[in-house]
């Protein structure tokens, strides 16, 4: 067993369920980031959660990441373009878990 960041993604200030041309490039953006952060190895599980579409402040999506640090973890974040628009808010909590759970890059994680 060991420690690893979960990151709990909420609808953040900027969220709105308006499909835009800006809101599909930065699903876009949020999705090359998680991919990205599968290839380096940092990125074990991530997944949407369901959800209420009425829900200004619903939980919407979670990471578990393999770093260091909370700061490292908040540096992988500060990339999320849905983190950098105020799409999504994330809070970080420690989560003990089995060691060496991994996430190679590659399956479902395309939009």
């Amino acid at each position: 067993m060991r420690t690893y960041t979960l990151v709990l993604l909420k609808r953040g200030p900027a969220w709105s369920p308006d499909e835009t041309l800006a809101t599909k490039q930065i699903f876009e953006g949020h999705m090359a980031n998680i991919r990205a952060m599968g290839k380096a190895g940092k990125l074990v599980l991530a997944g949407p959660l369901d959800a209420p579409a009425g829900d200004p402040a619903a939980y919407a999506g979670l990471f578990v990441l393999d770093v260091a640090s909370e700061a490292e973890a908040r540096g992988l974040l500060a990339n999320d373009p849905a983190v950098q628009s105020g799409r999504l808010v994330p809070e970080l909590r420690s989560w003990y878990g089995p060691a060496g759970i991994t996430y190679d890059g590659a399956g479902s994680f395309t939009p």
